[in-house]
């Protein structure tokens, strides 16, 4: 994200020396690594045009190259990308990859916001399972890299705001309209209703309430929703809940807890 890192690494290209014939090009962000042994490792990606995906890369122990092998793969990078090999394949190589934009700088400046790119990683890895084309989403994801990036107030709220856009962008939107006084909010159907609600997954008239405003709240004007530690942390652990309805498998997520103890 930072403007002088981003300049430095366009000169450069990661390039493993054999190159496939046949080659697809597409731009990609960094979701996580997992190392498979002391010479390779796998990097989860969200792609602009294959979805959701997996590639094996190898691992540079030291030197300039690996630095900027580390600085390429971290969580929420942006980057573009030559893939070798056939789309149908479970496990593509990295032919070349280019840095576009990186969170790296952000550790420094603003921890915080480095932290929140941490949780836009790890939910979307949780999340995110379509191995196609999103278009939507896509601009989703960069346009909110990009608020976070620019953002000079109110980001305190950014990863709600995310997360709620994400639960609509998976299929998961939540009606606001019907909102009135006295409404509860099942997390089982996604709806606010007076009605009954025969289980136990839903929240009383004043956490609706809350979950309602954030529900409406979006980025442009994320810094008008004021709310405490106890009350971020609160509506966070909700819109987490409301997926794991959804997604069952989706699971903990780690970097919840780095979140809260920085926004307290």
């Amino acid at each position: 994200m930072h403007a002088n890192l981003t300049i430095e690494i366009n000169n450069h290209c990661f390039s493993p020396p054999e190159m496939a014939a046949e080659t697809d090009k597409t731009q990609a962000i960094v979701l996580s690594t997992v190392p498979i042994n002391d010479h390779s490792q796998f990097v989860h990606l969200y792609t602009e045009q294959f979805g959701r995906m997996t590639c094996r890369i190898p691992l540079a122990s030291r030197g300039k190259r690996a630095n900027l092998l580390r600085t390429m793969m971290t969580p929420m990078a942006v980057l573009d990308l030559v893939l070798k090999g056939r789309p149908a394949q479970e496990i593509r190589q990295i032919g070349e990859a280019q840095l576009l934009q990186s969170p790296y700088a952000l550790s420094a400046s603003h921890p915080d916001k480095a932290a929140q790119c941490l949780y836009m990683a790890e939910l979307l890895a949780h999340t995110v399972r379509e191995e196609e084309a999103n278009p939507h989403l896509w601009d989703f994801i960069l346009n909110s890299l990009a608020v976070l990036e620019q953002c000079e107030a109110g980001w305190a709220n950014f990863h709600l705001i995310f997360t709620c856009g994400l639960v609509a962008q998976l299929g998961y939107r939540v009606d606001t309209s019907g909102f009135e006084s006295g409404c509860r909010f099942d997390l089982v159907e996604g709806i606010f209703t007076t009605g009954i609600i025969s289980h136990p997954y839903y929240l009383n008239e004043e956490s609706a309430k809350w979950f309602c405003r954030l529900l409406d709240t979006h980025y442009g004007n994320m810094d008008q929703l004021v709310l405490s530690r106890a009350g971020r942390s609160y509506l966070l652990d909700i819109l987490l809940l409301f997926l794991d309805q959804h997604i069952p498998e989706m699971g903990h997520l780690k970097s919840v807890d780095v979140l809260k103890t920085l926004f307290e």
